[in-house]
């Protein structure tokens, strides 16, 4: 999903994610966040690079799950006992050309 829409979707579950562990995976690899502030400053920091962002797992006490919207993984939040998210900030081509000129250089 959009930056944009990540942000504005967090927001609503917020307060659910209080202590909860938030990883983020980027291009150079991932990191652990404690507390929201930090999160939010990473999130800011990849939206400046023009990336967008997933939910890649969620981890309970029963084990690894998949969730596919910031609305699937609230209400996981309510009903089970979720230990920290995984999420992951990928560069994801809006055009054609920016498109093409992922795969580099042409010789």
């Amino acid at each position: 999903m959009t930056a944009t829409d990540f942000k504005l979707e967090l927001r609503e579950i917020k307060e659910s994610l209080k202590g909860l562990t938030l990883q983020l995976v980027t291009k150079n690899g991932y990191r652990p966040y404690f507390s929201l502030k930090d999160f939010g400053n990473a999130i800011l920091n990849e939206e400046s690079k023009g990336n967008d962002f997933r939910i890649n797992q969620v981890w309970t006490d029963c084990g690894t799950l998949s969730v596919k919207s910031i609305k699937n993984l609230g209400e996981l939040i309510r009903t089970n006992s979720v230990t920290g998210i995984q999420f992951e900030s990928f560069w994801n081509p809006k055009t054609d050309e920016e498109y093409i000129k992922s795969f580099g250089a042409l010789d």
